[in-house]
């Protein structure tokens, strides 16, 4: 039988105050100090839901949390190559007719291959293209420039940033933003790694040419060219994960269900396969749902165990596209982004 203990919905720092932070941001639009960069994983062990609760999210902030947030009086100017520039408050955003709710994996693009700064959540928020549309975009407007309150920005190619999926969201779970996911306005570009869903929302800025710094980008090596930029990190990629058991476990019994989820950014998964003999052979998976866009869906494989002694599993997903997870990365790879190559524990059974 599969060795559990049951698990609750812990936060991720007991006794740090966070659900408190979030509480009096969210519920009550309360001004909060700056806070530092924080950096915090999802424990993938506790994956039982699809969706993650919003106080065990994955959290990743390049600058300190913004002073001064709260919804009252919040607005985002649309501005640059547009006919008019604008500004919305938060409540225009709130407009029952704009309202929008997705569900979307969001993954940090310098997750490690077996990291949890990946988490999923139902979202709700407001088309940005219907923000663009009204301020009116000129011909030669090819980017649109997402800016937070916090200095960091994100450029989007214009067919990007006028999908009808591009959120500005609002809603997390059910409840308002947190402050660390963006309270009170948050980017949403789902099937894209997370730094391009720009949280705390202030300024949508249309572009006729990209910025010179484009940051984000695959670097590669050669022997002859040493390393050079290559084309921007975007997109994400095909990716699968264990849930349970923890690498390193200790099993017992002839029987045991390997867990874990996958996603493939802006596709469908289209299958899971296990290799409980270090990639020798693969068998499928059984996922519990049908895949969708944008989404995880969590698969499981029942092991019969043959005997004794040391396993080394590994797990690869293949999507729609055919695109199919790696062995190893790239050796030419000399960034630290889409790191997607087969995770692998190793077990030892009594």
């Amino acid at each position: 039988m599969e060795n559990r203990g049951s698990c609750k919905w812990l936060s991720k720092l007991p006794g740090d105050g966070l659900g408190r932070r979030v509480f009096l941001a969210g519920a009550l639009g309360r001004v909060l100090p700056a806070q530092k960069p924080e950096t915090s994983g999802f424990d993938l062990s506790l994956l039982d839901e699809d969706t993650v609760p919003n106080e065990l999210f994955f959290v990743r902030e390049h600058f300190a949390i913004p002073a001064g947030l709260s919804d009252a009086g919040w607005k985002i100017t649309v501005a640059g190559s547009v006919a008019r520039a604008l500004e919305f408050s938060y409540e225009e955003l709130l407009s029952p007719e704009l309202r929008k709710a997705l569900p979307v994996t969001l993954e940090c693009a310098e997750n490690p291959v077996d990291g949890g700064l990946v988490s999923h959540a139902e979202w709700m928020g407001c088309p940005l293209h219907t923000l663009l549309e009204k301020a009116g975009m000129n011909t030669g407007g090819k980017f649109v420039r997402l800016s937070g309150a916090d200095g960091f920005s994100r450029v989007l190619p214009l067919p990007k940033a006028l999908h009808p999926d591009t959120l500005l969201a609002y809603n997390m779970n059910g409840e308002k933003l947190p402050v660390s996911h963006g309270f009170p306005v948050r980017a949403l570009v789902p099937g894209w790694y997370g730094m391009d869903s720009v949280k705390w929302l202030r300024r949508i800025e249309v572009m006729e040419r990209p910025d010179p710094a484009r940051g984000y980008v695959r670097l590669e090596r050669s022997l002859l060219a040493g390393i050079r930029e290559g084309d921007p990190v975007r997109e994400g990629n095909v990716k699968s994960v264990f849930s349970r058991p923890l690498d390193g476990a200790i099993l017992s019994g002839r029987r045991f269900t390997i867990r874990g989820a996958a996603w493939a950014g802006e596709h469908r998964v289209k299958q899971v396969e296990l290799s409980v003999d270090g990639g020798t052979s693969w068998r499928p998976a059984r996922l519990s749902s049908s895949p969708r866009p944008y989404a995880w869906v969590q698969w499981s494989f029942d092991w019969q165990i043959p005997k004794p002694g040391s396993y080394e599993w590994a797990v690869r997903a293949t999507d729609e596209m055919g695109r199919v997870q790696p062995a190893v990365r790239a050796s030419t790879r000399a960034d630290d982004y889409e790191w997607n190559s087969y995770q692998r524990v190793q077990v030892e059974v009594t």
